[in-house]
């Protein structure tokens, strides 16, 4: 019985994290307002390009480390004539988060007078 109520618990869980939240944005009808929401604009896209730019190093400094690591893998292996193929190189990865722009981009609209609309699906 405990198992059963537990699993349904999670399987409710699960189904409640499985939503979908898209925004409607409503311009703002005056001229000043819709001269800052194009301000606001052009901020998002300097924090999207900082952000690609920070995941780019992020990797490079992953695949760095990684070629480092590796080679000196196999100087030791060399070294105490053990097998090198226990060496290997890791998977980099590294994505750009821009949550904070998008953020950061609806509170700006907001604050020029336009509107955020949230619209969420399971």
């Amino acid at each position: 019985m405990k198992k059963s109520l537990l699993m349904s618990a999670s399987l409710v869980t699960l189904l409640a994290a499985c939503t979908t939240t898209t925004y409607e944005f409503v311009v703002p009808a005056s001229e000043s307002g819709k001269l800052c929401v194009t301000q606001c604009a052009g901020i998002r896209e300097q924090c999207r390009g900082n952000e690609m730019q920070r995941a780019q190093s992020d990797k490079a400094f992953c695949e760095r480390n990684a070629e480092s690591g590796y080679r000196a893998c196999l100087a030791t292996a060399a070294s105490n004539k053990t097998d090198p193929g226990k060496c290997h190189r890791p998977s980099c990865y590294a994505s750009e988060n821009t949550y904070r722009c998008e953020s950061e981009y609806q509170q700006c609209f907001v604050n020029c007078g336009g509107q955020v609309i949230p619209h969420t699906t399971k």
